[in-house]
């Protein structure tokens, strides 16, 4: 009893240590340390391996032994089921190699009989139900034939009546045209007196006469 005790206690050792471990079971672990020696000294070597970490000091070797996972312990309990289901396949084992022809005997001994009644019976198996017949597809239906659709013949373009030719119109005689006589040519001014000064334009048209005066 004592032994699972310490399992259960040190199972529980960091939840102990890191102040999880609620108050019931901290309590029993309290408890069971007050008189296992051995667990209070595993405990108080995790706990100055903690202490050594948080202050950044060296581990001994106790201490990084401490910090490992412990390897799994085979209790007594785990050991008889073990054992006793070794036992039990070895049994198995060799009930079969010794008695396992003879009950193949027996248990063909015993189907004998009951197959030489079937036959003296004369049972025949009920024939299997014909397979039915396979009903004939009906012939392909062909599409009715398509009227073919009349030609339409195309319209005829509408007959334009012939335009009546109006016939030439009668030419006319060609009028003579009048040539118009060249002008005279202006008659040369008439000499101006003496003493008489004429302006002429460039038709030949008197424009001013002018008398000049004698000097006294």
């Amino acid at each position: 009893m004592r032994q699972g005790k310490c399992g259960w206690a040190r199972r529980r050792k960091w939840r102990y240590l890191d102040g999880t471990l609620p108050a019931p079971q901290k309590r029993q672990v309290e408890a069971h340390l007050q008189v296992c020696i051995p667990c209070r000294a595993e405990f108080t070597l995790a706990q100055d391996a903690l202490n050594a970490l948080a202050a950044g000091k060296p581990l001994t070797p106790e201490q990084q032994r401490a910090l490992q996972r412990p390897k799994p312990r085979l209790t007594l309990s785990r050991a008889a089921a073990l054992a006793i289901l070794a036992l039990l396949i070895g049994a198995g084992v060799y009930l079969w190699r010794v008695q396992g022809d003879a009950l193949l005997e027996r248990l063909a001994a015993r189907g004998a009989p009951a197959a030489a009644a079937v036959e003296s019976a004369g049972v025949a198996p009920s024939p299997a139900p014909p397979e039915p017949a396979a009903r004939p597809e009906p012939p392909p239906m062909e599409p009715p034939p398509v009227a073919p659709k009349p030609v339409e013949a195309a319209p005829k373009p509408a007959e334009t009546p012939p335009r009546a030719v109006s016939p030439p119109a009668p030419a006319r005689p060609a009028t003579p045209r009048r040539v118009s006589a060249p002008p005279k040519p202006a008659a040369p001014p008439a000499t101006p007196p003496e003493g008489t000064v004429e302006v002429y334009d460039a038709a030949g048209n008197l424009i001013q006469r002018k008398q000049l005066q004698e000097k006294q």
